[in-house]
Formats: structure tokens, C-alpha cells, sequence
């Protein structure tokens, strides 16, 4: 008899968290020995579509984590999951909340470095208190990166043996043919590209500061993504007189297509948890910046612990800067007018990106199956 399987996670609005999910439950579904079902806390728009055939529960919690706790509840005593594996701090947390009542292995994916992301505010607080007293009492913890595990062992109390760090899987072949496509906008000759969500998190703020004082001011940047940032780096665009090179033409379907004709990639995030589009970069062939944020870029780019960077570091595999330093983030694209330079982190990132199976899937099979 198959195994009751629940996937839960806030939405599946565009994300890296939200692509990799949908990717998770497509692979589950083809694994015989499962019964699948995906619910979302939220009743929201999705970007990325789940196969038909696992069935899907929409929850109306609204972004409340109230809310969350009793629908999550309530959902279990009526599905009756054997596992449950959620996506997202709000999922996380109604999960081991609800197991004071049902009995299920409960394996939660932590896909943030989460004080850096949640910051110090009174909201942010108190849901890092909540991730103390709750994150230990799960059976497993996926977490996506070294530095994301390393926090919540350090900071969080979650016990060594039971945090897995599993990283995204990168689906190079099926990124490299989406990147031969032809892109949806008209692009400029020369161009750096950056993806994420318009919030202030993305650091886009940093970027476009630095971008204004590149030496090369033929190059265009384009910004992909969609947020309530936007109306703010309007303004920055339009007082650093930026608005004939930079272009922000939102959410677009294949990024990839973009991504594939940019000079570089460039990040200026404040903190990540698996740099998803970063790596996606990589996978294209493309030379990379990005900050030394918590956590995952200098995993990925030095093999090293976060926050070791000073200025602008020439990686093993792409340029590191630190957070919010805009005098580096600009030199580190003034060395990518160099052309040699350019291409030895073309094929450098290539080399990396043999390191970032697609397989990594089979790994979280092994830990539901704990």
C-alpha cells in the first residue's frame, strides 16, 4: 500500500523555493510508493504548475500564521498523512505545530538563512523565536546549503543529526535549451543581467548605485523580476539617470533566454539561502558577481564560510564582494570590460556547475524514507 505523502508549502508563486517544490512533487509522482498531495497555504496565483495528476489543496490562511497553524491542523486530521514535508518558515512551523495531535514523520526544508533574512524588527524576532522553540522538535531538516545548516545547528538548536544539506538540483540541459530560445523583449547590445524579487533583500538598490558608476557606460543592466520594490528603483533609476540602460520588464516566462546573451550575471543580494538564478547563470555558461551574503554565493564561488571577502575577491569561480559595498560591486564590473577575463569565468563556471547534480532528488527520497 502506497505511503501518504503531503507537500506543503506557503504558495507557489514565482521563487527558487517554489520551482524546486514543483520540480520535487514532479519526481515523487514518477517514484512508485507514494500517494501525493500539495497544498499551499495560500490561495494565491501560481507560477509554477504541479502535474495534473497529484492532487492539490488550496488553503485561504493569507499570509497569517494564525491561520496557517489551524488550516495546517485541520488539513492533517482529515488527510492523514504517513509524511509531511514542508517548504518555507510559515509552513514549517504550522507543521510541528500540528503534530501535538497526529502522528507522521515530519521532515521540514529550510530554504533561508533566516536572522539575516528575517532581520531585527519586532516581527522578525518573534518568528525567529518561534523557529528556536519549533525547528528541533522536527524528525529531519533539509537544509539547502552549508550555511543555511551551520545557522540553525548554531543559532536555532537543531540537532546535528538530524539537519541534511541537500542544494538545488540544476537541470543544466534543459536550462541550456531553454537559453537557445529566443528571448520575449528586445535586449541591448552589451548587458548585465540580474534576477529576483523586487525586495529590498535583492539588494537591487546596491546594484543599481554601482552599476551608475561602471566605466562602461555603454553597457545596459536588465533586472528581471517583480515586487514591491519597484516603484522605489524607479526612482533611484530615474535620479542616477539610468532610464535609457536599464531595463526592468518584470516576470518573464524564460529567463534563461536572457540570461544566456548577458556579458555577466551579477548579484548584490543581502542574504540567500541557495542562490537558485545564480547558479542557473553558471549552468549558461556566464561569468558571475555576486556579494558574500548568508549563504550559498561563497559556497558555490570559493568553496568557503561566508563573510571572509574584503573588496573585491577574484574567486576560483566567479568575482565575491561584500554585502552592501558599492565601490566593489563596481570594480568587479569594470573587470569584466576584460575580455580574457570574461571568458576564463565562462568556462570556469561551466567546470563548476559538473559539481550540481540534477539527481538530488533521490537524497530527500532517502530522508522521507528515514
Amino acid at each position: 500500500m502506497a505511503r501518504r505523502l503531503l507537500l506543503l508549502i506557503n504558495s507557489l508563486e514565482g521563487g527558487g523555493a517554489e520551482k524546486v517544490f514543483v520540480s520535487l512533487a514532479g519526481h515523487l509522482a514518477a517514484t512508485k510508493g507514494w500517494k501525493l498531495c500539495i497544498a499551499t497555504l495560500d490561495d494565491a496565483p501560481a507560477a509554477y504548475l504541479p502535474p495534473p495528476d497529484i492532487e492539490q489543496i488550496r488553503l485561504n490562511c493569507r499570509g497569517s500564521f494564525l491561520r496557517s497553524i489551524f488550516q495546517v491542523r485541520s488539513l492533517i486530521n482529515q488527510w492523514r498523512p504517513d509524511v509531511v514535508l514542508s517548504f518555507l518558515t510559515r509552513a514549517n512551523c504550522a507543521v510541528v505545530l500540528a503534530r501535538r495531535r497526529s502522528k507522521f514523520r515530519c521532515v521540514i526544508s529550510e530554504r533561508i538563512h533566516t536572522t539575516s533574512h528575517l532581520g531585527q524588527n519586532a516581527r522578525g524576532r518573534v518568528i525567529q523565536a518561534m523557529v528556536r522553540r519549533l525547528y528541533p522538535r522536527a524528525d529531519a531538516v533539509i537544509a539547502v546549503s552549508g550555511g543555511v545548516a551551520a545557522e540553525l545547528k548554531r543559532n536555532y538548536g537543531v540537532p546535528s543529526g538530524r539537519i541534511t544539506s541537500i542544494p538545488n538540483p540544476v537541470f543544466a540541459d534543459a536550462l541550456r535549451a531553454r537559453g537557445h530560445q529566443n528571448p520575449a523583449i528586445e535586449l541591448p547590445k552589451g548587458f548585465f543581467v540580474a534576477i529576483g524579487r523586487l525586495v529590498s533583500n535583492k539588494g537591487f538598490d546596491v546594484l543599481l548605485r554601482a552599476f551608475a558608476e561602471h566605466a562602461n557606460k555603454t553597457r545596459a543592466l536588465v533586472i528581471l523580476g517583480e515586487g514591491p520594490e519597484r516603484g522605489n528603483l524607479t526612482a533611484i533609476v530615474e535620479a542616477l539617470g539610468l532610464t535609457t540602460r536599464v531595463l526592468m520588464p518584470g516576470y518573464v516566462e524564460n529567463p534563461q533566454a536572457i540570461v544566456a546573451r548577458a556579458d555577466a550575471y551579477v548579484s548584490a543580494s543581502r542574504s540567500e539561502g541557495f542562490p537558485n538564478a545564480l547558479v542557473e547563470a553558471m549552468s549558461l555558461d556566464r561569468a558571475v558577481i555576486s556579494t558574500d551574503c548568508h549563504s550559498g554565493p561563497a559556497e558555490i564561488l570559493a568553496d568557503s564560510a561566508t563573510g571572509m571577502v574584503r573588496g573585491t575577491q577574484r574567486a576560483p569561480w566567479g568575482l565575491l564582494v561584500p554585502v552592501d559595498d558599492i565601490a566593489s560591486l563596481t570594480t568587479a564590473m569594470d573587470l569584466m570590460d576584460d575580455g580574457a577575463l570574461r571568458r576564463r569565468y565562462e568556462a570556469l563556471s561551466r567546470e563548476r556547475m559538473q559539481n550540481y547534480a540534477s539527481d538530488v532528488f533521490v537524497r530527500y527520497e532517502e530522508v522521507l524514507n528515514q
